[in-house]
Formats: C-alpha cells, sequence, structure tokens
C-alpha cells in the first residue's frame, strides 16, 4: 500500500492519542522520507542535510589524504557543495547545534582557501587534519535533541526544514520505514515514553537467518563471518509447512549470523549485505558456480521474537515503457539504470550507485556539465512535488473533494492530472478568483484542515511560495544546490568504487538511493522530449543539448521570478519540455 504515513489507522491512532498538527506533521514527514516511493526531494536521499553534507565532506578528506581520491579539483567541489548545503540548513540548527555547524562551516572553508592556493600540490596531511576536525557525530547529536521543540511547537518554514535534518539521521542510523511504522503505532498508543527511543532505539543483537542458493557448505564461513552457521538443507527433508520450503533450490544451505541493528527489518537487510559481501570470496573461488541469496528472511530478536519477510519488490498493474519507440541515444543509459536497479542499495550500495552515475555518463554528461543537469532536475521537481501534493491532497475524504475534482479533473486508473497548470491556478491566491476556482480553493482548504498534519503544511507550504515570486526561486535555487551536490558526490562515489576500490562508505545506501532516483529523474523529462519531438516528426535533441536548454531555461525562469513579484503567468505543463511556454500561463480567475 502506497502513503502508509497518511493511511486510516495512522490518522486514528494520531486522534486517539490527541496529536496536535506539528506532532503529526513530525511523524508523518519522517514516514514519507523513509517510503521508497516517495519522489527526489521527498526521499531521505534527496533532502537538503547539513549532517549529510559534513559527513560526505569528511569522507572525501580522509580519502584525499590516504588515497589521492578524490583529487584536488573534485575535492573542491565538494567542498563547495556541502558548504551551499550547510548554508541553506543553517536556519534549522538555532534549535541546537549552531556552534558544532558554524564550526565545521569554518572547517570546510579553510580547506577551500588551502585547494585554491596549492591546487594539485595540496598537501594531503591538510586534508588529513580537516577530516578530523569534522565530527558529524556532534550534529547527529544536536539533531536529535530537536524531537523536544519539534513537539512542543516549531513554526512552518522552519518545521519542515528540521523534519528533513531528522528524517535523515534516523535513516542513517539505520531505522526501516515500515518497522518505524509499526513501533509508532504501539508507542502512540501510550505515548509516555521518550520518542527519541522509538526513532533512534539501541541497536541490539539480532540473529538473521538467509538461505544460499547455489551450494550446500560454505567452507570456511566461520573464519570469514565469525560466529557465523551454517546448515545444509534438503528440500525434500523439510516439514511441508516449513517457512524455508520456498526458498530452497537445488543445493541451499541455510546461514545464520548475529547482527547489531536498531530493528528486525534493518537487521535482515544488514545481515543480507554482510553475507553479500562474503560470497564474494566463493564467487571468486568458485566461478562455474552461481551463488545468490534467497529474497526469503527470517530474523529473531532480542527478546526472541521472530520476524519473517522478503525483500521489498514493488509491482504495478499494467507496466508503461519510457517511450513507445527506441530512442537511439537513450537505449545505453536505459540499460545500465535498469542494470543499477536491480543491484540492491542495500546489498551493493556503491555499485549501485556507480552505475546510477555510469546511466547519467551513457547519455553523454560529464562532470563538466553536472550543473545543466542539477538545473534540469530542479525545474522537473518543481513539476513533480506540484503533482505529488494534488495526490496526497485528494487520498482522502471523496465528499470534500468535489469541486476540486471539477476545476482540476483527472484521467486514467492512476488519476493523473489533465492538466497540472489547472491544479497550480488552484495553488495561487486570486483577488477576486472566479466561483468555481473559488470553491476548488475552499475545497483544498478543507482537505488539508480536515487531513492536518504534514499534508496541511505541504499546502502551507506551496501557497507560501507561490504568493512569493522570490520564495519559489530560492526554492528552486536549494534543489539545484542539492542536485549538483548528489550529483558531485555520486561521480566521487564512481571513482572510489571503480577507481580506489571502496566498497563502503557512511551512508553510502543514501547515495545509490539518490542515484537511482536521479537517474530515473533524467529518463523521465528526456523520455517525455524525445516522445514529443516524435509525435512532430522533429530530429531528436542530443541529452547533452536537453541539459543546456534547460539549464538556461532555470536561469531564465529563476531570473524572472526575482523580477516579476508575481508566478501568475508562470506554466509548470512542460517546463521540462521542448516548447518554451514556461511564461505562458494566462490566469482565468478574474
Amino acid at each position: 500500500m502506497r502513503y502508509q504515513y497518511l493511511d486510516a489507522r495512522l490518522r486514528q491512532a494520531f486522534d486517539d492519542a490527541g496529536l496536535d498538527r506539528g506532532q503529526r506533521a513530525l511523524l508523518q514527514g519522517v514516514l514519507r522520507a523513509l517510503d521508497p516511493d516517495a519522489h527526489l526531494g521527498e526521499h531521505v536521499a534527496g533532502l537538503n542535510s547539513a549532517f549529510l553534507a559534513v559527513t560526505r565532506a569528511q569522507t572525501a578528506l580522509e580519502s584525499h589524504a590516504t588515497e589521492d581520491q578524490p583529487r584536488w579539483n573534485l575535492l573542491r567541489r565538494i567542498v563547495t557543495t556541502s558548504l551551499a548545503c550547510m548554508d541553506a540548513a543553517a536556519p534549522a540548527f538555532v534549535h541546537g547545534g549552531a556552534k558544532e555547524l558554524a564550526e565545521a562551516h569554518q572547517t570546510l572553508l579553510d580547506v577551500d582557501a588551502a585547494i585554491a592556493a596549492d591546487g594539485q600540490k595540496l598537501d594531503p596531511r591538510v586534508t588529513a587534519a580537516a577530516a578530523r576536525k569534522l565530527d558529524p557525530r556532534a550534529l547527529d547529536s544536536a539533531v536529535r535533541q530537536w524531537i523536544t521543540p519539534l513537539w512542543t511547537g516549531v513554526g512552518l518554514p522552519l518545521r519542515a526544514r528540521m523534519i528533513a535534518e531528522v528524517a535523515v539521521v534516523v535513516a542513517v542510523h539505520g531505522r526501516d520505514g515500515r518497522q518505524l511504522r509499526s513501533d509508532l503505532l504501539r508507542w502512540l498508543k501510550k505515548p509516555g515514553g521518550d520518542l527519541g527511543d522509538v526513532l533512534w532505539p539501541e541497536a541490539r543483537r539480532h540473529v538473521v537467518a538467509l538461505v544460499v542458493r547455489g551450494a550446500r557448505v560454505l567452507r570456511h564461513l566461520d573464519e570469514l563471518l565469525p560466529q557465523a552457521r551454517q546448515e545444509p538443507l534438503h528440500r525434500n527433508r523439510l516439514p511441508k509447512d516449513d517457512f524455508l520450503k520456498d526458498a530452497v533450490e537445488g543445493s541451499s544451505v541455510l546461514v545464520r549470523l548475529p547482527v547489531n541493528a536498531a530493528d528486525a527489518h534493518t537487521a535482515a537487510l544488514r545481515g543480507r549485505r554482510m553475507l553479500s559481501e562474503a560470497l564474494d570470496q566463493y564467487a571468486a573461488g568458485e566461478r562455474l558456480t552461481e551463488l545468490n541469496i534467497a529474497p526469503l528472511w527470517q530474523v529473531s530478536g532480542p527478546s526472541g521474537r521472530v520476524t519473517r519477510g522478503t525483500e521489498h519488490r514493488r509491482t504495478v498493474g499494467n507496466a508503461y515503457p519510457l517511450t513507445a519507440y527506441w530512442p537511439a541515444d537513450l537505449r545505453s543509459a536505459m540499460r545500465v539504470a535498469n542494470l543499477a536497479r536491480q543491484i540492491p542499495a542495500s546489498t551493493a550500495p556503491m555499485a549501485s550507485a556507480g552505475l546510477a552515475w555510469s546511466a547519467l555518463e551513457a547519455t553523454g554528461l560529464d562532470p563538466s556539465k553536472i550543473p545543466w543537469l542539477a538545473k534540469a532536475c530542479a525545474l522537473q521537481m518543481l513539476r513533480q512535488h506540484l503533482v505529488s501534493l494534488h495526490v496526497i491532497v485528494t487520498n482522502h475524504d471523496k465528499e470534500l473533494r468535489g469541486p476540486l475534482d471539477a476545476y482540476v479533473p483527472t484521467t486514467g486508473v492512476k488519476h493523473h492530472l489533465k492538466s497540472v497548470d489547472a491544479w497550480l491556478e488552484v495553488l495561487i491566491k486570486h483577488n477576486r478568483p472566479k466561483e468555481q476556482l473559488k470553491a476548488a480553493q475552499d475545497a483544498v482548504t478543507a482537505l488539508a484542515e480536515n487531513e492536518g498534519g504534514l499534508v496541511q503544511d505541504l499546502v502551507e507550504l506551496w501557497r507560501a511560495r507561490l504568493a512569493d515570486s522570490t520564495t519559489l526561486a530560492g526554492w528552486l535555487r536549494e534543489q539545484e544546490d542539492t542536485a549538483i551536490a548528489v550529483l558531485e558526490w555520486l561521480y566521487v562515489t564512481r571513482n572510489l568504487a571503480f577507481h580506489a576500490g571502496r566498497y563502503a562508505t557512511p551512508a553510502d545506501e543514501l547515495t545509490a538511493q539518490a542515484g537511482q532516483a536521479v537517474a530515473d529523474l533524467t529518463l523521465e523529462f528526456l523520455g517525455n522530449w524525445r516522445t514529443v519531438e516524435r509525435q512532430r516528426g522533429e530530429q531528436e535533441t542530443a541529452a547533452v543539448e536537453v541539459y543546456r536548454r534547460l539549464a538556461q531555461r532555470k536561469d531564465q525562469l529563476e531570473a524572472r521570478l526575482k523580477r516579476a513579484g508575481s508566478v501568475r503567468r508562470l506554466s509548470v505543463e512542460d517546463i521540462s519540455g521542448p516548447d518554451e511556454r514556461w511564461w505562458s500561463r494566462t490566469t482565468t480567475s478574474s
């Protein structure tokens, strides 16, 4: 089920516990960020975060000092993008961590000055010393203390920024979104305990059971994974109701290994990664044998409680291609992007991230053109966020949304918007709106108030952004800066994985998830661009040229917004398409 952070059971639990709007927004915001179906910019992997920026900068500095990767010029770009992310996140740290953030900021400024002065002669001792000064754990500790002010009341838009930072710290701690939702439901029945203990429970010992297919015995496994235990499996010797029945195929072995984790689902993911890395040894030793881990898993928790599950698989009723024909210069990108998705971010994140970069590279992208793609992504994210807002606003209460549906019709089983601009028209404030538009706007207000929490926050945030064109321009710039930071770090990760042989870095799962999301977003707007050109019988524009044109468009839009004073003429319908109609909307309200 999608949007579990908005489902009826959770809403009822909020009502029973008497949570106010800000408290609901906090819990829903964290759960949405951990939802695998969340869009780029909503999912935790694509949120702007000072904690994540400092973590990446420290990793880059340490790696440069020991391995000369990333090289000095790329290192400077990482420092620069980290500073931009820290500057954007800084207002949230008024509730704790401002001193620690300022110290980290100054450390990176000093490194930037050293790189500017010394260039390729940069002394690795300088980067090593800077890495030692940076302390992401201090920011982690500060963010955990924000739960108290967030629970007692913080206004918008600061609340949204703080929740995003909290969500990143929760994810890096190692929390599965579905498990967290279950834990929150239990906590809400007796909310007297510390919410921090629910978000960041102490990592405890779990025993993970996984089935390896392709061998009956893994010799020397206890030397590679101390404390791991194994047991050969024979399908015809298992009881008919045994949970392993469907996991055993031919020669198989059950492996049990202890894992420290905050919850059972996270333990299963960590155990799978540990075992997958151990199987690299056996794959190298038995080159003609294919070994794989069955999707089924079982975890025994510290209390003895047993949890069973399978790897998360998303399915759809009808699957649609990116385009209804083969766009020549996107075939390689689609192939590599699909391979990147088939490598789970939880088991081989560095490889997955490296392939995500390779998918973008296959379109013609190189590091010098990262700013172009980041600007293009910012435009597409504007459209995507507005569409996402419509989905969650209309997620409940069909009676209230009648006037909205009449003004903003949808089509198909997935209820796609017939016109994104019609929805934009509803969100923008008008002095004398016509009757039908006024009814649609009132319906949005009623739906938001009825839902409360995160939905009401998002409606107010977007109404505020669209009421002030300079605020919207600032939002676009922040999305661009965040996308640049992701892309630069994705390139660093690719170099560390393919050139330096690194198979793990801090928060590498978030990097892999962000890489896949950026690749998907890029293929989305490139596919739309190609489809429009083919319908018109026009020659296909090279992907890099699309990046350049969209980057130019984003700069023009940002400049227009800063001087226009209004977004009345903004059009997002085809904002990332081949037509220059981004400032062509005509209002029908007054």
